[in-house]
């Protein structure tokens, strides 16, 4: 590509940045070099004015310490008059002598001041440039009178700043020419920085806008060896591989368009069988109805399979929980049937004895018989849905547990509160804490916990009923919580399990009751919850 004119290079944003940011850093940095030796060059200045002044001081002293140290007023007086008169840099001279009235000098006269007189600086420092009493900048300098060691007073001296403004000036102007020079250079040195950076830039953004029009014969005529030159060999490659890449393409497409014709043929025939196909699949959907009503069926009758295993799990369940209320009365049974035997084999069989045998075997035989109605009552479906309160079947499905647990030697803790109805199948619901209860003591007796608990409590909030049943028998292990409520998935041993207790337990509370069960691990066991819309027409959120 031919050389870009200065125009172009000015008129690209990249270039203008690079030359400002350079222009900008440079000149700043010269500026800060420029008051820092404006500074330096003050400094020095009034450095050169604090030596003058020591040394004043410093010959005035010397040549007049005889006389200061009797305080002979007329020799101090005409040789600093003398002294005073032939440098004309001394403005003004006062030597304050201790306890004496000071003397001040100038250069067409002088005076005794008062001995409480006030020094024109006021401030911290024993030298400054100040203004003196006529408003005229002066440079101040004072310094202790010491012969052997012993402070005799003070010089006060102002010396004339023409001097040093005219250097101050000379610098000034210096700095001045100096800093239009330099700027100057740094005009060019940030036009030449940019542009070296910028130029290479410039034309392969040119070339990038021709081969974006379609003009793939360009190439970006970059020769270096550093990172711009790599970018524009690897630049030239790319197109080269898409100028490659777009000949493929024309040959691809030639290619394309002869297959789109095969296809269109081969689309026809296509079309024709779709039509035979149509016709069948038309005849597979009268049939579709009729299938998928014989599969939910099945299903139907699988879930009526599941239901009546669970029930009868649940049966064998309450016939060991029967034996086990019944042991006790039939003990106590036998043990009046043999006090009667024994009483009439030692003559002592009387009537009153007899009525009291027979009352208590009375109470006996009735508690057995509300065991039975108790069971029973547990065994006979619910036909429809009705409003019950949730603590009171609790407490009912509790007493059909309790004798099991007793002789599991398994604690049954109660935390049950009077809560509002809640609305589903009492029975069922019942069914499903007895299988949850059931699953708790056969974990706690299968991992052989001491001090056996089961904690159940009964609460509500707003909206819901809570049941939850914890238990301290080292939780549910982690690969298998996800499954305890999946059907015939069983961890008990020696096949004493069914898998389907817990599954059923969920399907009676969740699509029965509209609840919802879960169950996790707490800190010692696991802890299931169950959660009821109260009677109060609320869905489950």
């Amino acid at each position: 590509m031919a050389n870009i004119p200065i125009i172009s290079i000015f008129s690209n944003s990249l270039f203008r940045k690079i030359f400002m940011i350079l222009f900008i850093s440079i000149s700043l940095i010269l500026l800060i070099f420029a008051l820092q030796a404006l500074k330096l060059q003050k400094s020095s200045l009034i450095d050169s004015l604090h030596f003058e002044a020591k040394s004043i001081c410093d010959e005035i002293i010397f040549y007049n310490k005889e006389d200061i140290l009797i305080y002979n007023e007329i020799n101090i007086f005409e040789q600093s008059y003398e002294y005073v008169q032939e440098n004309e840099h001394i403005l003004n001279l006062i030597i304050a002598k201790t306890n004496e009235n000071p003397i001040k000098i100038e250069h067409n006269k002088w005076s005794m001041l008062e001995k409480n007189f006030k020094k024109i600086n006021q401030q911290s420092k024993p030298y400054d440039i100040i203004l003196n009493n006529k408003g005229q900048e002066v440079f101040y300098y004072e310094c202790p009178i010491q012969l052997s060691l012993i402070n005799k007073g003070w010089i006060y001296l102002n010396l004339s700043l023409d001097d040093y403004n005219k250097r101050v000036d000379i610098i000034n102007n210096q700095l001045l020419y100096l800093a239009m020079i330099l700027f100057l250079i740094i005009i060019f040195i940030s036009y030449f920085i940019a542009k070296t950076f910028s130029k290479p830039i410039i034309k392969l953004n040119e070339v990038s806008k021709q081969i974006a029009l379609g003009n793939l014969s360009l190439r970006v005529d970059i020769d270096s060896n550093d990172e711009i030159g790599n970018l524009a060999k690897t630049f030239n490659t790319m197109v080269n591989n898409l100028e490659h890449s777009k000949k493929e393409l024309i040959k691809s497409h030639e290619k394309l368009e002869y297959s789109v014709k095969l296809r269109t043929q081969e689309l026809v025939e296509v079309n024709i069988q779709l039509n035979y196909k149509s016709i069948e699949l038309n005849e597979l959907n009268e049939t579709l109805a009729h299938k998928v009503q014989e599969a939910i069926k099945k299903q139907q009758d699988q879930e009526q399979i599941l239901i009546q295993q669970s029930r009868s799990a649940a049966m064998g369940e309450m016939i060991g929980n029967i034996a086990h209320q019944w042991r006790q009365p039939l003990n106590i049974l036998g043990l009046i049937i043999q006090n009667i035997h024994f009483s009439y084999q030692m003559n002592e069989l009387t009537n009153e004895f007899m009525d009291n045998a027979v009352k208590k075997a009375n109470i006996q035989t009735n508690n057995m018989s509300k065991t039975i109605d108790d069971f029973r009552n547990f065994f006979q479906p619910n036909k429809e849905k009705k409003s019950f309160l949730l603590n009171e079947v609790v407490q009912k499905s509790l007493l059909l547990v309790e004798s099991p647990f007793s002789y599991n030697n398994i604690k049954l803790i109660e935390k049950i509160n009077k809560v509002q109805n809640v609305y589903g199948f009492p029975n069922e619901f019942s069914q499903a804490l007895i299988n949850i209860l059931n699953n708790a003591k056969d974990a706690l007796v299968e991992n052989k916990i001491k001090d056996s608990t089961v904690i159940v409590s009964v609460f509500d909030d707003d909206k819901f009923g809570y049941v939850t049943i914890q238990d301290n028998a080292k939780g549910i292990k982690k690969n298998v919580i996800g499954k305890i409520f999946d059907p015939y998935f069983t961890t008990k041993q020696d096949e004493k399990g069914t898998g389907i207790g817990l599954y059923m337990s969920k399907i009676i509370i969740e699509q029965n009751m509209l609840g919802k069960l879960d169950v996790h691990n707490s800190s010692n066991g696991s802890l299931f919850t169950i959660k009821i819309p109260l009677h109060k027409g609320y869905n489950l959120c």
